[in-house]
């Protein structure tokens, strides 16, 4: 049986650990944007994203992904943009991973009926990763904060798998943690692990005393009516995928700093989650590559089948 083709495009020193691992779970291996000097032997390191995907069996895209303006996430070359001319070269039914698609890159998909799945949220990835991005927004607040994390008022957005990680380090710390999460259940876990916790129609009225507030709900959930309520000079460390949750414009307009941190874990502990990754994708692909289409969508809860 012929080995099956795995497109890898773009990505960071995250990537640089996937590709091993890919070659040793049997796949063969095309890249586009990663330092040919830094892969194994057998990868294969291609000028372009049109030789990279020609005739592969599965497009793997980095976590991040295409950003909603079409460039590719890859930290060793100027992300390029991309267009469906750059990827014409992928069968029509090829599948593609990523972490969170774009409706940029949901745009190109649909265009060259690629389809879609979406990773970011399956438990093999999702649970390790929340340990590095939760360190790396305590790294952010610690830089970006005055004051030390020990008595800081500090609101966490979303009670997910970030957000438990998360409160738990910055109540470890000795912050003084308050929960918001839209749906009961997460609320009262939130609860049951000893956390105060508030509706969220409670938020107008208790956001003026944190120095800082995290979110991780992929969602509007700070517009400019929710930002007229916090304190001066407060900080915002936004950890949601897509567009965030704050209405960044608002915030500057406002005074609030604001920080949008994606891909924290390839920031601050790239070979972490990097070795993460390298143990989730060869079975998630095999998955993919192995299943039929309405198991695949009925298995990735978040997949977009087009």
């Amino acid at each position: 049986m012929a080995e099956k083709i795995v497109a890898l495009l773009g990505g960071d020193r995250r990537e640089l650990l996937v590709a091993p691992a890919l070659l040793e779970a049997g796949f063969a291996l095309r890249t586009f944007g990663l330092p040919a000097a830094e892969l194994p032997p057998a990868a294969k390191a291609c000028a372009s994203l049109t030789e990279a995907v020609q005739g592969a069996d599965l497009l793997l895209l980095p976590l991040p992904g295409v950003r909603e303006n079409g460039r590719l996430h890859t930290a060793f070359l100027p992300p390029p943009l991309v267009t469906t001319s750059d990827l014409a070269g992928a069968v029509a039914g090829t599948p593609l991973m990523v972490g969170v698609a774009s409706n940029y890159l949901r745009g190109l998909c649909q265009a060259l009926q690629l389809p879609l799945y979406e990773i970011a949220e399956a438990d093999e990835v999702a649970v390790p990763n929340a340990i590095p991005t939760a360190e790396g927004a305590l790294q952010l607040a610690m830089q970006q904060l005055p004051v030390t994390i020990h008595g800081l008022p500090a609101l966490v957005l979303g009670f997910g798998r970030v957000g438990a990680a998360l409160a738990e380090r910055l109540r470890a710390l000795g912050a003084d943690v308050l929960v918001a999460n839209r749906g009961e259940e997460r609320l009262q876990m939130a609860r049951r692990q000893g956390y105060a916790a508030c509706e969220w129609a409670e938020l107008p009225a208790e956001l003026g005393r944190f120095a800082a507030v995290f979110n991780t709900v992929p969602a509007l959930v700070l517009p400019e009516k929710l930002l007229l309520a916090m304190q001066p000079g407060a900080l915002i460390i936004d950890l949601a995928s897509g567009s965030g949750g704050t209405d960044f414009a608002a915030a500057e307009k406002l005074g609030l700093a604001a920080v949008h941190a994606l891909s924290l874990p390839g920031k601050v502990a790239p070979q972490t989650a990097g070795e993460l990754l390298a143990r989730a994708y060869p079975q998630l692909i095999r998955r993919v590559l192995a299943s039929e289409q309405e198991e695949r969508s009925e298995f990735w809860g978040r997949a977009v089948k087009l």
